[in-house]
């Protein structure tokens, strides 16, 4: 036979659960902070390629959210992005070292065309090579990037006969209405390759 629960204890139980709930439910967010996004502003990067950038790529900037096309725009989000759309840091030549790759568009019109640099580091240097990796006439705001991990793409096979080396790559993703191309850049053999990825 099941006893009938008391109305004094009911009256005292349920508060205390609600209080304790209520808490529960502030320090969840209290400790679940929202994470930072990435600025696409240069202080992050080393000065002289930041002097680089700005004396030799004047005209051109680094490719932000507010840059990209509606369909470049929804994709992005869609990976739920930390980092600046236009600036990708990694060990892409030097397992030791980071290389800073950057996708740039024309100065006040963002799709008239793209470029995608990056900067390695020079054996024994402070300095950095540049590389212009890829570039195009055309459609820069369909255009972003981001580091991948070698892996994702390329197993151990793949990547003894592609010579890859190095842990990271940089990934271009091609978002324009009809045209969803991704690929993965690499170093190998003294300079960058790439390959269409599924992706």
């Amino acid at each position: 036979m099941i006893k009938p629960i008391r109305m004094w204890a009911l009256r005292t139980t349920l508060p205390a659960v609600c209080l304790f709930m209520s808490a529960s439910l502030l320090g969840q967010q209290k400790d679940s902070p929202k994470p930072e996004r990435v600025s696409c502003e240069l202080v992050s990067v080393p000065a002289n390629i930041q002097k680089s950038l700005n004396d030799e790529f004047g005209s051109w900037k680094v490719q932000e959210e507010s840059n990209l096309s509606p369909n470049a725009h929804e994709r992005w989000k869609s990976e739920k992005p930390l980092a600046c759309p236009g600036i990708a840091v990694g060990r892409f030549e030097n397992i030791k070292k980071p290389s800073y790759a950057f996708l740039l568009v024309p100065v006040g019109k963002a799709d008239g065309g793209y470029k995608v640099l990056v900067f390695g580091p020079k054996l024994g240097k402070p300095s950095y090579d540049v590389k212009t990796v890829d570039s195009g006439d055309g459609g820069g705001a369909n255009y972003f990037i981001h580091k991948v991990r070698i892996s994702k793409f390329f197993d151990e096979n793949s990547r003894k006969k592609f010579l890859v080396h190095t842990t990271e790559g940089i990934l271009l993703v091609d978002s324009a209405e009809n045209e969803y191309e991704t690929d993965v850049y690499f170093w190998a053999k003294g300079r960058y390759q790439h390959q269409p990825v599924d992706y």
